[in-house]
């Protein structure tokens, strides 16, 4: 928690480092989008504006926000956090994320949103939907695939695959997004649905194959790449997104100064590169103010996916 004092007006803010706080362990979609976030707001905040990042992963990236739910509301405590701390946690695991995203903090800016990708290693062989289905269906549940986390986006994507899709296959997660990728290439598992920006570098060398992306329009990125419902798993739309918020009660004027600060990084030419070549879109335009209503309707959405897989894990 951090020990600064409340400050009273916008204009004593920041004189200490504020830590942003990012629920994944490092080398994820988040944390980089926390990184980037993080060198590049401090500018525009003032002269002595520090921002640091932190990772607090666990318990499905709820120990981290609950974290920053807990902290004195003076700005110096932020969280980077995606649909899956913000959506599908306390959508999927009440008791282990007690919290309603949108009244329950501070919302600061919408970072962006990002498609999933269905994605297997090249290694195994698979080139369509169509054969990773009929191996699923094939194994009878004894394939695998993998999560950054249980109740977490991957694992609520994957589910919504497999029921959709009459694929049935295990949950196997592990601990945060960079851990993924290295799972699928030592073939510990099938396949994953993860946010493009954890595994693109694996994906452009080859090393990994996308077969689908769970937007209802296809990825700019990979435009060749057809979406879930394209490949015949009808009904399938899902998506991700980051979010940057504070502690529930942090003074307006500071969550504005944020918001600001936050909307000038995402302009900056490489900080949109940089998120765009991960499969991230960024957002320049979000308010506190839509933010929160973002978080509700976000919030309302995952709940009703929660209930359509049966995942909610009490």
């Amino acid at each position: 928690m951090a020990a600064v004092s409340k400050p009273a007006k916008a204009s004593d803010y920041p004189s200490s480092t504020i830590t942003v706080t990012v629920p994944f362990a490092p080398a994820g979609a988040t944390d980089l989008a926390g990184r980037l976030l993080a060198e590049k707001m401090g500018p525009a905040l003032g002269p002595r504006a520090r921002l640091v990042v932190e990772n607090k992963p666990g318990a499905g990236s709820a120990l981290g926000a609950e974290y920053v739910r807990r902290a004195r509301p003076d700005g110096y405590t932020l969280l980077v956090g995606s649909a899956s701390t913000l959506g599908v946690a306390p959508a999927a695991q009440p008791k282990i994320a007690p919290y309603d995203p949108a009244e329950d903090f501070t919302p600061v800016a919408v970072i962006g949103t990002s498609a999933l990708g269905l994605v297997v290693p090249t290694a195994s062989g698979i080139n369509t939907v169509q054969e990773l289905v009929a191996r699923l269906r094939k194994g009878e549940g004894r394939d695998g695939y993998a999560s950054s986390g249980v109740g977490g986006i991957g694992h609520l994507a994957a589910s919504l695959f497999s029921k959709l899709a009459d694929a049935p296959a295990t949950h196997i997660p592990y601990r945060g997004g960079g851990s993924v990728p290295e799972a699928l290439l030592k073939q510990e598992v099938l396949f994953t649905i993860d946010q493009i920006a954890s595994v693109v570098g694996q994906i452009r060398d080859g090393a990994l194959k996308l077969l689908a992306v769970t937007t209802t329009s296809r990825e700019r990125s990979f435009p060749d790449v057809p979406t879930l419902q394209e490949a015949g798993v009808e009904g399938y739309e899902l998506s991700t997104w980051t979010v940057m918020v504070g502690p529930k009660g942090m003074p307006e004027e500071i969550a504005q100064a944020l918001n600001r600060a936050a909307n000038l990084a995402l302009a900056d030419p490489v900080v949109n590169r940089r998120l765009t070549e991960s499969g991230t879109d960024p957002r320049q335009d979000s308010t506190p103010e839509s933010t929160r209503e973002f978080l509700r309707e976000e919030f309302a959405r995952f709940r009703r996916v929660v209930e359509t897989t049966g995942m909610r894990m009490d």
